[in-house]
């Protein structure tokens, strides 16, 4: 059968306002429950600490480096100047996020699935999210929102002329994304302008009709994107120079992301101790196929000699081949470093498309009908590996919220961890997450001994090889970065410039304290994460003018030596 033309018409009614609610309260609440006790060092500290930076009035690029667009630090800082400096704060919102995900993917799903498939992919949704830990404020999170309602909005062009105003939308929308992730906001423009074109050109036979739709349409698209995207780089521009924007998010990717970030492909075993690296393949695999059976399909169907479009086989055919575009170019975004969160984007792709194949499998030619199920299967069973590999570790690290909730309230925290989650700071307010106990008393101290007016460094003990850094103590003791460069990536921080800008700023305003942090010292990847630059000027400076008094662990705290004398009282 050649399933492709093949007569396949199955229409599924869209789930009412009810049933996405309940989707979305039942997700929301279930990864509200699945979140991590222990705030992530890193990844999350970065962003919260962006988002205090913001606060203050700091601007991205111009104040500190950023490799993340102005609304993932600006929307923290607004949520914080609501609610108060909290983690609990960031977590309800990317909860939030989370749950409209897995509601916008049901909504999609349930159109062109039965509700038992749409069931399923719900299920595989909530598992991967849970399994990555996704409530942990990521901008990777909104902007796959924003990924699935772009592209759906746009689905309809293959069946009708888009209004204006859906036009208009649907640029916003992409603009919003492209301020929270520079690199998947272009992406998305480019995928949605690809939606349109393919999508006119196989409803409109005549090409003077075709290019003039395609113009007018593309016009309104690009506007959306300029009211939004425009007013932004006016207000950047008028209080910043555009040179620190280039910096972070045009020399620093193009001339050296790869060389210190990239990993190999990962092997395939499905194991918890492999972490279900076959996820890593199998949204590629998926959005190839998807993309190809939907384009044969989209011109299989399209309007010729007169004839109309056959709309029900066009339907689905069109989200295969977009949505399979859209997986494909983001799985391109997380090749150079090919891990479970990196493929996110184009995993919860996938997820919607092998539903969608799975319930049409009917209308494909049997080599492929008969392996559709078991891609399915896969899928699921894959999402559901990372979800009992994330139980598994919660269970290791003791890291599971509500099981530490339990105890905080049964009282058999251990004493550290009780008088830490009695006292007031921005990780205990309303819910108390739990660092490890080094942290907890090196942030203890660093509150204890300075004023909330005082910068703070947190380094490593060696800056001439950078992997990453302590981000999350910045926002722990709402201390802010004496440095721009507090956000450590390789090749960066341990070059000279860099090096020397940053012991200007510690001239200009030393901080009392330092804590420089070993927990990065044994990563080693095969790329130039590992590598010495030579350049030894900050740890030369930081050693004449800082003298060690406690350790805790693998964080050491050092206080300035006044000059000319020993150190500070």
């Amino acid at each position: 059968m050649n399933g492709t033309t093949a007569r396949h018409d199955i229409s599924f009614s869209r789930p009412g306002a009810l049933q996405l609610a309940l989707v979305f309260l039942f997700a929301t609440a279930l990864l509200c429950l699945g979140m991590s006790a222990i705030p992530s060092t890193y990844d999350e500290g970065i962003m919260l600490t962006g988002g205090l930076r913001t606060l203050a009035g700091q601007i991205p690029h111009q104040n500190f480096y950023a490799n993340y667009g102005p609304l993932s630090y600006y929307s923290l800082g607004w949520l914080f100047r609501l609610f108060g400096v909290s983690i609990l704060a960031e977590r309800i919102l990317f909860a939030i996020i989370s749950g409209l995900i897995v509601a916008t993917i049901y909504g999609i799903a349930a159109s062109y699935c039965s509700r038992r498939v749409a069931r399923w992919t719900v299920l595989s949704i909530v598992l991967l999210l849970f399994g990555l830990n996704s409530v942990g404020g990521s901008p990777i999170y909104p902007v796959s929102l924003l990924n699935l309602l772009c592209v759906a909005l746009a689905l309809a062009v293959y069946i009708r002329k888009l209004s204006p105003w859906e036009l208009l939308g649907t640029g916003m929308l992409t603009g919003i994304s492209e301020l929270i992730r520079y690199d998947t906001g272009v992406a998305l423009l480019g995928v949605v302008t690809c939606i349109l074109a393919f999508g006119i050109f196989v409803r409109v036979p005549s090409r003077r009709a075709l290019l003039k739709e395609f113009a007018e349409s593309l016009a309104a698209y690009l506007l959306g994107f300029a009211l939004i995207t425009v007013p932004a780089l006016l207000y950047y521009l008028s209080r910043a120079s555009f040179r620190y924007f280039e910096h972070d998010i045009i020399v620093y990717p193009s001339k050296y992301y790869r060389r210190a970030r990239w990993l190999p492909l990962p092997g395939t075993e499905l194991t918890l101790k492999s972490q279900g690296k076959i996820i890593v393949y199998l949204p590629l695999l998926l959005a190839v196929i998807a993309l190809y059976i939907g384009v044969r399909g989209c011109l299989a169907a399209r309007a010729k000699d007169g004839k109309a479009v056959n709309s029900e086989s066009m339907k689905w055919n069109a989200l295969l081949a977009s949505f399979g575009l859209l997986g494909l170019i983001m799985y391109m975004k997380g090749i150079v470093r090919p891990t479970e969160g990196q493929m996110y984007l184009s995993s919860v792709v996938g997820l919607l498309l092998v539903a969608v194949l799975y319930e049409h499998r009917g209308a494909l030619r049997r080599s492929l009908a008969v392996t559709i199920p078991w891609l399915f299967a896969c899928s699921v069973g894959v999402a559901g590996v990372v979800a009992l590999r994330q139980l598994y570790d919660f269970d290791k690290q003791h890291a599971f919220l509500p099981v530490e909730m339990l105890s905080q309230a049964r009282g058999k925290l251990i004493p550290i961890e009780s008088q830490w989650c009695k006292t007031p700071g921005p990780l205990t307010k309303g819910i108390c997450f739990l660092p490890d106990d080094d942290r907890i008393q090196t942030i203890e101290f660093i509150r204890s001994h300075t004023q909330p007016s005082d910068k703070l460094f947190m380094g490593v003990p060696h800056h001439d090889r950078i992997y990453a850094n302590d981000n999350i103590t910045y926002f722990a003791t709402e201390r802010l970065p004496v440095t721009k460069w507090s956000h450590f990536d390789p090749i960066l921080q341990n070059q000279l410039p860099v090096q020397e800008e940053m012991v200007q700023e510690f001239e200009a305003n030393p901080p009392p304290y330092i804590v420089l942090d070993a927990e990065f010292e044994q990563n080693s990847e095969p790329n130039e994460s590992s590598r010495s630059s030579g350049v030894t000027l900050l740890d030369d400076y930081l050693h004449s003018h800082y003298t060690l008094v406690e350790t805790h662990g693998m964080l050491s705290i050092y206080k300035r030596i006044l000059a000319g004398g020993p150190p500070a009282q």
